[in-house]
């Protein structure tokens, strides 16, 4: 089981017409993905993919130190994410075995996947619910942000929507305080189509969640045992509660895990199967991460809540996975990850001219005629998180403008740089 070969190769992919601006924007996911060949002594293949900021892995020279060494014993010793997946590839496929035997015994042979994207305005919600039913997906997991009218998205959504398909809205803290969120979330939960809330408050707030829970029907899943605000300049705004705090107080009906290392997860998942609280697992990439997600999913009894690797974003993938039907992705069957990649596919993303990144001016603009204008999405949230502007107002909505190289453009963003300019 030695490996003889390691081989990176990035990979420009290029997200659907519909969600690409704003997912470009957005900066939480990226077209940038570094596939890896893994190669054993013995002559099998394996493959696996990660996303570029990935566990700090992900660059086109990375992968080398792992030459040489044991594939079998980096399923348990290797935190790189792409070398780790294509280990369980190659391995599962010199025993003719599937990954999940390799991971731990499978309880279920379809596991629940849900759809994915961000934040987006009314009506691209309502197309995007329509393809994810067209796709077999029941579940959709939308990040509900301040800078959009999430009655009106709902409304949009719901009118388009088939029976049974649920909408869970990721706040990542964005309603503040149980005080505040409360009427909002009322009214949304009103919606046939909510099927649940992921993070409405920061994940500090120990009060404020249990408030939450005595208050709403809805299910409230939140992150294990970690924050869920995207501030970047206070560390301390949302620090969250340990898993201890969070299962303890019952703050939570069900956990959201991340990460790329199938001890890790296998792990948590375990504790969540102990006090039963359900689980999804969410960790994004190509097609080969959906399978390995199946996998992975397929040995942790915990995980009845829809997993997602948001892989259907892409307009063209490099491998295929099983359709989803009925809101569940059947867990291939084949040695290894039980998938083909497409080498044509492959070439061609690789050679793909890397896409430009022009610079950014997004306005949030208010139904009285403020508009604020900012540089950056982190920039934005941060004013939302700390209240500098009100959020999820009524006729709230985000425009973007991207550089059209003029002097009042140049000058609009400069000043942004400073801070958020509001007209």
């Amino acid at each position: 089981m030695t490996i003889a070969e390691v081989n990176s190769f990035p990979l420009q992919m290029t997200f659907l017409p519909d969600v690409a601006p704003h997912m470009r924007r957005a900066v939480t996911h990226t077209e940038q993905v570094t596939l890896y060949r893994v190669t054993l002594a013995c002559g099998n293949v394996g493959w696996g993919d990660s996303i570029l900021h990935a566990a700090g892995y992900g660059g086109a020279s990375d992968g080398q130190e792992f030459v040489g060494q044991n594939a079998l014993e980096l399923l348990r010793n290797c935190l790189h994410p792409g070398v780790q997946m294509a280990c369980y590839d190659a391995v599962g496929r010199a025993l003719a075995v599937p990954a999940h035997t390799l991971m731990g015994r499978r309880v279920r042979q379809r596991v629940p996947f849900a759809y994915w994207t961000i934040d987006l305005p009314p009506d691209a919600l309502a197309r995007q619910v329509q393809h994810a039913a067209s796709l077999g997906y029941t579940v959709y997991k939308f990040k509900c942000r301040p800078w959009w009218d999430p009655i009106e998205q709902l409304k949009a959504a719901a009118e388009v929507a088939p029976p049974g398909f649920k909408l869970w809205l990721d706040f990542n803290g964005h309603l503040r305080d149980a005080r505040t969120a409360l009427p909002l979330l009322k009214h949304l939960c009103a919606f046939e189509l909510v099927g649940g809330l992921e993070s409405p408050i920061p994940q500090r707030d120990v009060e404020g969640y249990r408030r939450l829970r005595a208050k709403l029907d809805k299910p409230i899943a939140v992150h294990y045992g970690a924050g869920a605000c995207h501030v970047v300049s206070d560390l301390s705004y949302d620090p969250g509660s340990s898993a201890e705090v969070q299962l303890r107080e019952e703050l939570t009906d069900g956990f959201v895990l991340g990460g790329g290392d199938v001890d890790d997860i296998r792990r948590t998942a375990a504790v969540c199967a102990e006090f039963r609280k359900p689980c999804w697992l969410q960790t994004v990439g190509t097609a080969l991460r959906a399978a390995w997600t199946a996998h992975l999913v397929s040995t942790c009894s915990a995980a009845t809540l829809s997993s997602l690797s948001a892989h259907d974003l892409f307009e063209r993938d490099l491998a295929s996975v099983p359709r989803v039907v009925d809101g569940y992705l059947p867990v291939p069957d084949g040695p290894g990850l039980g998938v083909e990649v497409d080498e044509a596919a492959v070439e061609q993303l690789h050679s793909a001219t890397p896409k430009p990144d022009p610079r950014r001016l997004s306005t949030v603009v208010y139904p009285s005629g403020v508009r604020w204008h900012f540089a950056g999405e982190q920039q934005r949230h941060e004013a939302f998180y700390f209240g500098q502007l009100p959020g999820f107002v009524r006729g709230i909505r985000l425009e973007l403008r991207e550089d059209d190289g003029s002097p009042e453009f140049a000058d609009l963003f400069a000043r942004c740089e400073q801070s958020p300019v509001v007209e």
